[in-house]
């Protein structure tokens, strides 16, 4: 394990490097083809930034990706030849690619939902899904439950759609999303550790190497935001990647508890948002400021205090989940 955790190290740290230098590329690339995020009542931003920063998360988790493959070998592990994880890059993939599309392009939310749907079926499809679960109780033990396939299909698309999107709506705060995004991956990197997943722990090294690099130039003032490229892509590998890397072996449980409190924060801020939306009768795809960190902004906190209570919040919820492992 100590060789992994040496690989691990490194691609954090060199990811993280790697992350930070391109951000320059990506923000000239943004500005020359005019991808531009423009502010309105709802923005926090006062003039237009570029909206691809993503793009760095998403070049960086797959150079080194590749890198770790060719060039680190570890016992029955090959990138390449793992089946699911081809499937969780395919699937970043697609998200990524919705996700700049709609950077782009602006297309419609019902679209978008319908395509992130099918893809998400696609994945449960191939195997990875919550056909089995354990579900951990204080005081009263663990109980597991294995769906029939159409109840598994169903929960694995609503928590890869549900997730991805919930991501993306924290993402309208500088260093909100991405900063939410790092410490979930954090524990994802610790619970593969704790587990013995060699393979989480070199996958999740990297991501959360490319989630550093991206983050550190998107405290205000930021230097440019993840736009939807970014928190799809983020959003997806991190739901997708709960999922299989967080039980301690493909065929075991999936521990329920662990990544509902793991993403609590993205999960309650959805839940409400939408119950308002309702409650007002307005379109609950329609985006509005009554997200956390609008709430937040409303109720005259600063910058440094909304991050610091969100991140203090994120490392809570870490250190809860892990006892449900």
């Amino acid at each position: 394990m100590h060789n992994e955790l040496a690989v691990a190290f490194i691609n954090l740290s060199t990811c993280s490097l790697f992350g930070f230098l391109i951000g320059p590329l990506v923000k000239n690339f943004g500005y020359k083809y005019n991808i531009l995020d423009i502010p309105n009542s709802r923005k926090i931003h006062k003039s237009p930034i570029v909206r691809i920063g993503g793009l760095t998360i998403f070049l960086t988790c797959l150079f080194f990706l590749i890198i770790n493959n060719l060039f680190i070998k570890f016992e029955n592990i090959n990138f390449l030849e793992s089946e699911k994880l081809t499937i969780l890059m395919i699937g970043a993939f697609f998200y990524f690619l919705l996700g700049l599309h709609d950077d782009i392009y602006r297309s419609s939310p019902l679209l978008r939902l319908f395509i992130q749907t099918i893809l998400a079926l696609a994945v449960s499809l191939s195997g990875i899904n919550l056909s089995n679960i354990t579900l951990s109780f204080p005081f009263l033990g663990t109980l597991d439950l294995t769906f029939p396939l159409f109840i598994s299909h169903l929960l694995t698309c609503l928590w890869i759609v549900g997730i991805t999107n919930a991501i993306n709506w924290l993402d309208g705060f500088d260093g909100l999303a991405a900063g939410f995004s790092f410490f979930v991956s954090l524990s994802i990197l610790i619970s593969s550790f704790i587990l013995g997943n060699i393979e989480g722990i070199i996958v999740f090294s990297i991501f959360l190497g490319s989630i550093a690099g991206f983050l550190i130039r998107n405290f205000k003032p930021a230097f440019y935001i993840m736009g939807d490229c970014g928190s799809y892509f983020i959003g997806f590998f991190l739901s997708t990647g709960a999922i299989y890397f967080s039980s301690k072996g493909f065929e075991n449980p999936i521990p329920f508890m662990y990544i509902i409190i793991l993403f609590s924060l993205p999960i309650l801020d959805m839940i409400f948002v939408i119950l308002n939306r309702f409650r007002k009768r307005l379109n609950p795809l329609k985006p509005d400021a009554n997200h956390i960190h609008h709430r937040l902004i409303r109720a005259n906190f600063s910058y440094k205090n909304i991050i610091t209570i969100i991140y203090a919040y994120s490392i809570f919820s870490i250190v809860l989940a892990n006892n449900f492992l």
